[in-house]
């Protein structure tokens, strides 16, 4: 990372195992309780074809510093479309976790304006589908809940109800209709939006952030990524950092989400 994190320009991140989100491991790094608290994500996923990590502290003096990373672990071959259901387009699902800044205040001894802020969690569901003949890919994060620090959903709107209302908007992963953004080394790029409601047509194109990623494996059995959005509409001033590490929906492993296909 490059910010306000250490005193050397690389810190060894403590294992936080009560923060993980299922999936993604968890890592926490505060040097002293003065300055910025961390939290990063981390996961191989079930082959571990591909790694994936997202990280960000929660904020300090109207400035915070954040990003994802992933990187291939195993070897990639790209899958050979054919003929068939599952040969050349495939779905891939499972958990998703983000860094949401701002948080909780971290230092109760300092003054509101100096306090340096604990990221919430995000946890959510994902899906995502590749077409491998035209080199497209698109999915989106459903089911998002900030977690407290004991893995609690929190009140969001604050109406004294733990309830669908808590959640933060769906997501949806899109590149620019038929344009391919999967490229010959299995990468991808594209934009984030919020999902729209059922039968609504977009207009446009209203992006809130980006996303990132790559398939590993031989004939892409995984997919891994990670985003930076502003996850609350009108809202400018908050962020998240995401992450994603799915195996594929045909393959031994896959996640319930799969069922039925």
């Amino acid at each position: 990372m490059f910010g306000l994190t250490a005193s050397s320009r690389t810190a060894t991140f403590v294992r936080a195992a009560a923060l993980d989100v299922d999936g993604y491991r968890a890592f926490t790094y505060q040097e002293t309780g003065l300055q910025r608290t961390h939290l990063a994500f981390v996961a191989d996923g079930l082959r571990s074809t591909v790694r994936a990590a997202t990280v960000a502290d929660g904020g300090q003096f109207n400035q915070h510093y954040g990003g994802g990373t992933y990187s291939r672990i195993d070897v990639y071959q790209a899958p050979v479309p054919r003929d068939g259901v599952e040969t050349g387009q495939f779905s891939y699902a499972g958990t998703y976790a983000g860094v949401f800044v701002p948080g909780d205040v971290n230092n109760a001894g300092l003054p509101a304006g100096l306090t340096p802020y604990t990221p919430y969690r995000v946890q959510g569901e994902t899906l995502i589908d590749a077409n491998f003949a035209n080199n497209l890919v698109n999915g989106g994060v459903d089911n998002r809940w900030l977690l407290d620090a004991a893995g609690n959903p929190i009140d969001f709107n604050q109406d004294g109800i733990v309830d669908d209302n808590d959640k933060l908007k769906a997501i949806v992963f899109r590149g620019e209709y038929n344009t391919p953004n999967i490229d010959e080394n299995g990468m991808f790029l594209g934009d984030v939006e919020f999902s729209l409601p059922d039968g609504e047509v977009p207009e446009g194109h209203s992006p809130i952030g980006t996303y990132g990623g790559m398939f590993g494996g031989v004939g892409a059995t995984d997919i891994a990524g990670a985003i930076v959005l502003n996850p609350i509409p009108g809202n400018r001033n908050i962020w998240e950092y995401g992450v994603f590490n799915l195996p594929r929906c045909d393959l031994a492993g896959a996640s319930p989400l799969c069922v039925p296909r």
